[in-house]
């Protein structure tokens, strides 16, 4: 599941909120290195939305699209009988 642009943007405004409220460095440098990711996160967000980005690049695309057409080519019939085929054929197995 993907979060929203606005979820990411509100949950880097709540860790820059958090940096600016601590006296504690650690802390600081935590929450901004969360609020950064967030950032990004919310740029990826936002062109998702927008339908500017696809979610699967080019080859993996075409690596679906081959997948889909050979399943299209299955027949969906009943499971052949194996001990038949075996007695046909002579192996017994």
């Amino acid at each position: 599941m993907n979060n929203s642009a606005a979820t990411c943007r509100a949950q880097e405004a709540h860790h820059l909120k958090i940096a600016e409220a601590s006296e504690l460095a650690n802390v600081r440098n935590i929450a901004l290195a969360a609020a950064t990711a967030w950032g990004h996160e919310a740029v990826w967000a936002e062109k998702r939305e927008s339908g500017s980005v696809n979610r699967l690049s080019a080859a993996d695309a075409e690596i679906a699209r081959e997948f889909q057409e050979d399943a299209d080519e299955i027949d969906d019939g009943p499971e052949p009988d194996r001990a038949a085929l075996s007695a046909q054929d002579g192996t017994g197995a």
